[in-house]
């Protein structure tokens, strides 16, 4: 009898080991989606420019506009600044038409194929032709911590690199 609960509980040891089943691995998550197409400006570019971070409103962006907020920055006294990008499917000659709204003698010309100018009081204005599309570039207020001509200056690096 001894010999057989002995033979029972070998039996019932044994059955219960089994080899260690290996995980399947899972699969390797899907890559992100690609940004809203209006989201297009050169962050890293932005911010060596304007001495601030930028960073684009995933919230409320689409196809045709992208919003980028200078998170960190203080509020300037007159309202909230930020930089917003829109595309349009406007013909390229739109862009004679859009700069009307540059403050007299402050458009300059970048590229083949765009401009950067001065308007409403100091703010900053671009605009470019990119794949066909009308692209223009403003910013709603100068930040506190950085320039307008700071602003210029990386507002002239992203038309650049948009017409190229």
């Amino acid at each position: 009898m001894r010999r057989f609960v002995g033979a029972v509980v070998l039996v019932a040891a044994l059955g219960g080991c089994s080899a260690a089943e290996t995980p399947t691995p899972s699969a390797p998550p899907p890559p992100p989606p690609p940004p809203p197409a209006a989201c297009l400006l050169d962050t890293a570019a932005l911010g060596a420019a304007t001495g601030l971070s930028w960073t684009p409103d995933a919230n409320t962006a689409s196809d045709t506009r992208c919003v980028y907020d200078p998170p960190g920055a203080q509020r300037p006294v007159e309202g909230p600044a930020f930089v917003t990008v829109d595309v349009t499917q406007d013909p390229p000659t739109a862009l004679g038409t859009v700069a009307e709204l540059c403050e007299d003698g402050s458009r300059a010309p970048v590229g083949t194929a765009g401009f950067v100018c001065r308007y409403q009081g100091g703010n900053v204005f671009a605009a470019v032709v990119h794949d066909g599309r009308l692209v223009t570039l403003s910013a709603s207020a100068v930040p506190t911590g950085t320039t307008a001509a700071q602003l210029v200056v990386a507002f002239d690096q992203q038309v650049a690199a948009l017409s190229g």
